[in-house]
């Protein structure tokens, strides 16, 4: 029987009539993007060399281990982390490619998946995730929002640095022929990069990934703004490409091996024992590869030979469009991240660490906060921006001090950047009044008991003001209409400048801690040490702790558990098991 075929308006590639008439969206939705895709690959060496100016604070951020504490040179950074991930990823995307012989209607680009890996772990904080986790706490606590990684650096690349532009003159600089409208569609499809990057959370335990090609930009900007407003929302994030979902899983095969061979340079673990070892065997490892590496101490071998291991899987289960990983090596390898989380990575912080950062970061949030208010910096930036002679009034002013670099970065906000600021923290004020009070209504509710937590205790005490004032309150009148009249009043209070208190700071005020607080996560381990001593705010003492090898410490005695970690580490327990 003869086929009937029908030309696709938007890749003009003949399609099976049947095909076409059952999936005709997603169909069209896939070649777009595929199409998309391919264009961006062509100038994946000049979008490359503009991002990569801003990734270069990557060498000195931590991964598992932190950099200050680093006893062994060879350790993972950010730097080499993401280098290896565009390896894998790259030769998983070829790989994919070759087996279905690359004449598939949807195929994976390695150029840009590989952009994506190189770049992915822009938006870390110094610290690792521990710097990102205490940020976030205390915005929770301010009522601000939340920060996490993966949406950090796309807000940043995007609105403070206004990288479209850059890239766009960057193609036009290396191929003058280029056409007006090409540069358009080009300029119009980067989003898939930027989208890549805020959708590549790894810590979920997947096993199959499908993008979802329906996704428009617009839905990548809300889902940005969302990371930064609800809580937990990265987790919920479906990338919008195959190339983005290999990235993805390509990020746990990248980390989970390293972290592994870290704790044995960094003395977590002095072997790899039974518990190791059965996962190691099963996973294809033979015991003279295992006791080879150890021996010799060329854990390195070890880590490459469990990610071919790896590699070789997800290329022999995924297609163009599905990526994926057998159900036994995908359970094996989890499993593996958590004998890593048991034994490593719950001791990489320490107590003393907990004890004098999230301290000094709440301190430093408030002080830049001041300082912004102070000198007249958040009127300026409402006004449209700060003007020539107010910024260098405030360079001259703050030389040579330790805010020196803050008042850079601030003086230098772009009307964008500033007006997505102003959106978010308003969004992340909604959205805290919102969960606040629906917690308040839900223990008046049960008739719960509530006690006020020391880490959080601003935002708890607002929620025993809800409480006070929900047990006088009619329940009949609790309708839906009542509780946005609710989320209302208080949003009217807020943005009223007169309105300021120790439990419900001022729209301008939250603005202004926001800013101090993006501004520090844009620091490097080094830097934040740095501003730390020169406002004295640790001493020599606390210098010399803080920097402790990690060869040269007590771990089982000094760790300090965060609660978020405990909280992602029974997540993925509770994954795992399903799995």
């Amino acid at each position: 029987m003869k086929r009937s075929y029908k030309e696709s308006k938007l890749s003009g590639k003949r399609i099976p009539l049947k095909r076409l008439e059952k999936y005709g969206q997603q169909i069209e939705q896939s070649l777009e993007k595929q199409q998309a895709i391919q264009e961006l690959g062509k100038y994946s060496s000049e979008i490359s060399c503009v991002i990569a100016d801003y990734n270069r604070k990557s060498c000195e951020e931590t991964m598992m281990v932190k950099g200050l504490r680093k006893s062994c040179q060879e350790s993972t950074n950010r730097k080499t982390h993401q280098e290896n991930l565009a390896y894998i990823a790259s030769r998983i995307a070829k790989g994919i490619n070759q087996k279905q012989n690359n004449d598939q209607e949807v195929g994976i680009n390695y150029k840009v998946v590989e952009i994506m890996a190189r770049n992915h772990d822009i938006g870390h904080t110094f610290l690792g995730h521990s710097g990102e986790w205490w940020l976030s706490n205390i915005k929770e606590d301010y009522g601000i929002g939340y920060y996490c990684h993966n949406a950090l650096g796309p807000r940043e690349l995007i609105y403070t640095n206004q990288i479209y532009k850059e890239i766009i003159d960057m193609i036009k600089e290396s191929d003058a022929q280029i056409g007006e409208k090409t540069l358009k569609r080009i300029r119009k499809n980067l989003w898939l990069i930027m989208e890549g990057i805020n959708s590549h959370n790894g810590e979920k335990s997947e096993s199959e990934y499908r993008a979802d090609i329906s996704k428009t930009e617009k839905d990548f900007e809300r889902e940005n703004l969302y990371c930064h407003t609800k809580k937990g929302f990265d987790k919920t994030i479906i990338p919008a490409t195959p190339e983005a979902a290999l990235m993805r899983l390509c990020d746990k095969i990248s980390y989970i091996p390293y972290d592994m061979i870290d704790g044995l340079r960094e003395g977590f673990i002095t072997e790899l024992n039974e518990e190791y070892q059965v996962v190691l065997r099963a996973l294809g490892m033979t015991e003279q590869e295992i006791e080879e590496g150890l021996l010799t101490k060329h854990y390195e071998k070890i880590a490459r030979k469990l990610q071919t291991i790896f590699i070789k899987d997800v290329i022999a289960n995924s297609t163009g469009t599905v990526i994926k990983m057998s159900d036994e090596i995908s359970r094996l390898m989890h499993e593996l991240r958590s004998i890593n989380n048991r034994q490593i990575v719950n001791f990489v912080l320490l107590k003393e660490d907990n004890e004098i950062y999230p301290t000094a970061l709440k301190k430093f949030m408030n002080e830049f906060g001041e300082i912004i208010l102070a000198e007249g910096v958040l009127t300026e930036l409402k006004d449209g921006g700060v003007s020539g002679e107010k910024k260098k009034q405030l360079l001259e002013k703050y030389k040579g001090t330790p805010y020196e670099g803050f008042i850079q970065y601030t003086c230098n906000t772009n009307t964008s950047d500033f007006a997505y600021t102003t959106q978010m923290i308003e969004e992340a004020t909604r959205q805290s009044i919102q969960d606040e009070q629906e917690k308040a209504r839900e223990i008046v509710r049960k008739q719960e008991p509530f006690i006020i937590s020391k880490d959080f205790e601003m935002r708890d005490k607002r929620i025993q003001a809800y409480i006070k004032y929900y047990q006088h309150k009619d329940r009949n009148h609790d309708t839906e209409q009542d509780k946005q009249q609710d989320i209302e009043i208080m949003m009217q209070n807020i943005k009223n400048p007169s309105k300021n208190s120790d439990l419900y700071f001022n729209m301008d005020r939250r603005i202004a801690l926001e800013m101090g607080a993006k501004y520090l996560a844009t620091l490097n381990d080094i830097e934040f040490m740095q501003l730390l001593r020169e406002t004295q705010t640790i001493n020599e003492s606390q210098y010399q702790s803080l920097t402790r090898k990690y060869k040269d410490i007590d771990l089982k005695k000094e760790a300090y558990i965060q609660e978020n970690w405990k909280r992602i580490v029974k997540e993925q327990e509770e994954v795992e098991k399903m799995l």
